[in-house]
């Protein structure tokens, strides 16, 4: 199962953030899943987002939030598809867009 089968499966609906790495034009980049933490949140995108810390994304709810860490995350052994895993600081989704459905990986 590639990233695309992986999230269509397990959002409720795909999501497209805006993603402005540092001295880049804002591009869309989806589909991801958000996660809520309470310092931020997590965004997990395509493999081959490109999203270094200090990179701004704009959430689908609008707010701006700012990748603290990036982690490229491959499929070996785990029954995740390979992605792209980034943690952002900020005040993170105020609703939950793009959201699991709790269906079984």
């Amino acid at each position: 199962m590639n990233w695309l089968e992986f999230a269509l499966l397990h959002v409720d609906e795909a999501c497209t953030v805006q993603v402005a790495a540092p001295g880049r034009s804002p591009v869309p980049v989806g589909p991801c899943v958000i996660a809520r933490r309470p310092d931020g949140a997590t965004v997990l995108c395509p493999p081959d987002t490109v999203a270094p810390p200090g990179t701004r994304i704009t959430l689908p709810a609008g707010e701006t939030v700012e990748v603290v860490a990036t982690v490229h995350l491959a499929a070996l052994g785990t029954r995740l598809p390979e992605h792209q895993q980034l943690d952002v600081a900020g005040r993170g989704p105020a609703r939950q867009p793009c959201r699991a459905t709790g269906r079984r990986w």
